[in-house]
């Protein structure tokens, strides 16, 4: 399968998504029960992948830090 044919298969496998997001609308929630159910997610895990940073060097949050400065200004 060429590179191409993915492209087209992902490309219909997002456009089946979004027609199917049209008819089935997310329903209205409140903030604090999805925070909720990330929480039982993360409880979910077992402890030894909780304790894991998968980075350690913060890059994440400076990449988010200095997107949030270019917004504000």
């Amino acid at each position: 399968m060429t590179l191409r044919e993915q492209l087209e298969i992902r490309q219909q496998q997002w456009a089946a998504f979004h027609r199917w997001e049209l008819l089935n609308p997310a329903p209205a929630r409140d903030p604090g029960e999805v925070l909720a159910d990330l929480g039982a997610i993360w409880n979910w895990l077992p402890p030894d992948v909780r304790s894991e940073d998968p980075d350690p060097e913060k890059l994440g949050i400076r990449k988010m830090r200095a997107a949030l400065a270019r917004l504000r200004t």
